[in-house]
């Protein structure tokens, strides 16, 4: 029996804590601001690393990708079920860490939080963490296409909603 792996997928406790510490906060964060709910937000972070614990291995494309696409499908799953109805969705968005704060950037959180579930992880992934339209669209199993549909729209949005408050 080997003892430095955990089983089910056979990912060493070494790299699974390498994963963690990589990737969590990026995955906490995104759960975060995607859901407005600071406790499901790592419940699906746990969960996320879970499945990649269970799953043992990323094939052929990138961890990172891989890890995002399961936690924005939790998400996904978590914002249809029936729960979602049930939990205060104005939460605050104070105890977002940001790269920059910046009193702008606290106002366009709070907008791209209203915005429509699929634009806002959209806008999140591309504006926040940096990803290409592709990477997004391979994140999310989108074709580029809706991903940039989606985007553009929520770009009109914010920005009408930004020249509305100004």
């Amino acid at each position: 029996m080997r003892t430095d792996a955990l089983v089910p997928g056979a990912i060493s406790e070494e790299e699974l804590s390498r994963l963690v510490n990589a990737y969590s906060g990026i995955l906490l964060g995104l759960c975060r601001v995607t859901l407005g709910d600071m406790a499901m937000a790592q419940d699906i972070v746990q969960e996320t690393f879970l499945k990649a614990w269970k799953k043992g291995g990323f094939r052929q494309e990138s961890e990172k990708a891989w890890l995002i696409r399961v936690a924005m499908n939790l998400c996904h799953d978590y914002h249809r079920s029936r729960w979602w109805k049930h939990i205060d969705h104005s939460a605050s968005t104070e105890d977002i860490q940001i790269a920059e704060p910046d009193p702008a950037d606290r106002e366009i959180l709070t907008l791209v939080k209203e915005l429509p579930f699929r634009q806002r992880q959209i806008v999140i992934l591309h504006f926040w963490n940096r990803m290409t339209l592709r990477d997004i669209a391979n994140t999310l199993e989108m074709s580029p296409s809706t991903v940039f549909r989606e985007l553009e729209k929520a770009q009109k949005r914010l920005k009408l909603e930004l020249e509305e408050e100004g």
